[in-house]
């Protein structure tokens, strides 16, 4: 099954830089405000058991309801907003959440009913009634959404790093979603499958990657195990494989660090097994291209670039640090440009 309840996520939607020049790499600051907390679960099931996330099972056509505590715990009053949104596989594999700011989408749209804004006084708990209506041509297979609480007005902003020279801020937004399992159909007549559609290779600094790309045709969630094994210089070598939640009729990316591999064609071959059925098995060549020295370039105060060896000519160096520089005066020509201005304006009339 699915992660499909969440933990508070911490999300930093907005950067700020303060100080002369460029910002440089930060340390880290002080810590970041938690805010006030508030929790999301699922009420307990009819026997009193504790549920992570809803797992209902809904026929094309048909309305369910459950229900939803909200509680806070906090000293504070909390105003939380509350919306819907539709499960995904993560690009890594694993589900996740994508809220729809304007219009719902996949199975997000059948859960109804919530209210838009919550408030909670200190130590209160509430229970939200919703509604899951499945479209009469929904097609046999599990969907995924969720419910997601944050707060209702946006934080202000956090110190998060500083340096000599500069120093970093962030909104800091904290939420929490409890996913919603939609079963249409019956679950023992679904279909589990799972494909490996391809592989290639790369580098993450000194450290050789491969990229294998899997995708769920079936009509169940889809997890997996497994090992990729290339061969060099006649000896096979081995890496571990692990596939998190792909929901039906999505892919994923799922990235193996493969040390001891050198660049050059490299016979590989994948294979992952889901539990039931047969092995995904895929078998072919990988192209893993030779490692490229990197070298560390100035290019402001303060700002610094990775480039590959050998390959960047210099009017490219002189054209990035050009504009570094540019982007470190515009914002001081503008103000003075107002300066400027006001001083020349006309005295307003009386």
């Amino acid at each position: 099954m699915p992660r499909a309840a969440a933990g508070p996520v911490i999300l930093a939607v907005l950067a700020l830089v303060a100080g002369a020049g460029t910002a440089a790499p930060a340390r880290a600051g002080g810590p970041l405000r938690d805010g006030n907390p508030f929790g999301l679960r699922p009420s307990p099931a009819s026997a009193g058991q504790a549920r992570s996330y809803f797992d209902l099972t809904v026929p094309p056509g048909r309305t369910t309801r459950d229900t939803a505590i909200i509680s806070n715990p906090g000293s504070r009053t909390q105003q939380l907003k509350i919306s819907v949104s539709s499960g995904v596989t993560a690009a890594n594999s694993g589900s996740a959440y994508q809220s729809a700011p304007e219009k719902c989408a996949g199975a997000g749209c059948w859960v109804t009913g919530l209210p838009s804004t919550v408030t909670l006084a200190p130590g209160e708990r509430r229970s939200l009634t919703f509604r899951v209506h499945v479209p009469d041509d929904a097609r046999p297979a599990q969907y995924l959404a969720g419910i997601t609480a944050e707060p209702a007005v946006r934080p202000s902003a956090a110190r998060v790093g500083a340096n000599d020279r500069a120093s970093a801020k962030a909104i800091i937004i904290k939420q929490v979603t409890v996913g919603v399992a939609v079963t249409v159909g019956t679950l023992s007549r679904m279909k589990t499958a799972l494909a490996v559609s391809s592989v290639s290779g790369g580098w993450v600094g000194a450290t050789p990657r491969l990229s294998v790309s899997v995708r769920n045709p079936g009509q169940t969630f889809t997890r997996a195990t497994g090992s990729v094994s290339c061969e060099v210089d006649d000896r096979a070598r081995s890496y571990a494989v692990t596939m998190g939640t792909v929901l039906p009729g999505t892919g994923a990316v799922l990235p193996v660090n493969a040390r001891g591999l050198s660049g050059g064609s490299l016979p590989c071959t994948v294979r992952l097994r889901t539990g039931t059925g047969p092995a995904a098995v895929w078998s072919g060549t990988v192209e893993l291209p030779s490692r490229t020295p990197k070298k560390i370039v100035h290019i402001g105060e303060g700002a610094y670039a990775e480039l590959p060896e050998s390959t960047v000519p210099l009017w490219a160096v002189a054209l990035m640090a050009v504009g570094a520089l540019t982007l470190t005066a515009l914002p001081a020509l503008l103000v003075l440009r107002r300066r400027r201005r006001r001083a020349t304006a006309p005295p307003e009339k009386g």
